[in-house]
């Protein structure tokens, strides 16, 4: 027998030890892209947020006039508007995110709050913000100290609170641990 006709193909065991590789090299690439992505949406959300209250209670304090903010967390939308007026300006959030806004013992799903003319908000409330998996990633605490008459925004990054998602939001913000803001690093 000659050795040059033997054949230099792959085998089936290799062909597929090579496909199992492929995959698991790719399986890892693509979770690691959903990852960087729901990153990059919740900074973008959380700075949407901020610059879109800071620039009208800015506004209404140089203005002296009040203005309407509303959140939709169903069209996933901040809308903007002076009072009993038309639209001035609405801004959408990230869509694969959730958002929940707890106030006055409840969930909010349109969630409604004015400007003071010195540059305020009329209600302190918090926004919580959920990754692709409905785990509660961040939460954004709108301050109204009359004392100091601007709005103060902390936002905090989850890094210790596990098991507290969007269904159970609302018993855990209640908590004591929810209340002492256990398990979050101020931005």
């Amino acid at each position: 027998m000659n050795k040059n006709n033997k054949n230099k193909g792959l085998t089936f065991l290799e062909t597929i030890a090579c496909v199992a590789i492929i995959f698991i090299v790719s399986s890892f690439l693509f979770y690691k892209k959903i990852k960087y992505n729901e990153k990059m949406d919740l900074e973008r959300s959380r700075r949407i947020i901020q610059a879109f209250f800071i620039k009208y209670t800015v506004r209404s304090l140089y203005e002296k006039n009040k203005y309407q903010l509303e959140i939709n967390m169903l069209d996933k939308n901040l809308t903007v508007k002076k009072l009993n007026t038309d639209v001035i300006e609405k801004v959408y959030l990230p869509e694969k995110l959730k958002y929940e806004i707890i106030y006055d013992n409840r969930r909010n799903q349109n969630f409604k709050v004015d400007t003071t003319k010195n540059g305020n908000l009329s209600k302190a409330f918090t926004m919580y913000i959920f990754g692709y998996t409905g785990q509660v990633e961040n939460r954004v605490a709108f301050y109204t100290f009359q004392k100091e008459k601007v709005l103060k925004i902390n936002i905090y990054l989850n890094r210790a609170v596990k098991e507290i998602n969007y269904d159970n939001i609302l018993k855990y913000h209640y908590s004591q641990d929810g209340q002492n803001r256990v398990g979050w690093m101020e931005e």
